[in-house]
């Protein structure tokens, strides 16, 4: 450093400086490949130690967890003269020990023997982690109510279907521990 060059220094060239550095350093930071804990929370947390699988294996939870909603709500929600409470059976596998209200809210055609129901379901939400483990999946969609009785009804669905991740059982894992309907 020569005294010609000093004499040239000003605040404002040294704010310059300091503003075209820390504009590199953010786009040098912005290029750079991330660690994924930096990118954000994950929404479930994904089981074993190891970094490389961590990511494929939070995709699979979610993947199953929105499956055994989609399941549940169809298995609820679809119902004939044979089934007029739904598939029971599935119900109790993907929820044991869950009581579903059986209740129909609405016309009395609803509730005749004749009466069948078919669900077209959106794709599901993702899921979002709740305390104790839980995971929330939102499954929305239409429901068709039909009946001899009367002209095809359609039902919005909107359902919050809570799941628990447990060994044993179905292959997923997941277990609905609880239903909000209308949420």
């Amino acid at each position: 450093m020569n005294s010609a060059w000093v004499r040239h220094l000003t605040w404002s060239r040294v704010g310059v400086a300091v503003c075209v550095g820390l504009i590199g350093f953010g786009a040098l930071v912005a290029l750079l490949p991330h660690h994924q804990a930096a990118a954000g929370p994950t929404l479930m947390p994904a089981p074993g130690g190891r970094e490389g699988g961590q990511l494929s294996n939070v995709r699979a939870q979610e993947l199953a967890a929105q499956q055994v909603a989609e399941r549940f709500v169809t298995a609820c929600d679809t119902t004939d003269p044979a089934q007029p409470a739904g598939d029971v059976a599935t119900e109790t596998a993907l929820a044991p020990g869950l009581v579903v209200p059986r209740a129909v809210v609405g016309p009395a055609a609803w509730r005749t023997e004749s009466r069948r129901t078919t669900v077209v379901l959106d794709p599901p939400g993702q899921p979002v982690a709740q305390p104790g483990g839980r995971v929330a999946v939102i499954v929305t969609g239409i429901m068709t109510v039909t009946s001899d009785s009367g002209l095809p009804e359609a039902v919005p669905v909107a359902e919050r279907i809570a799941l628990h991740l447990s060994p044993g059982g179905e292959a997923s894992g997941w277990r609905v521990v609880d239903v909000g309907v209308g949420e």
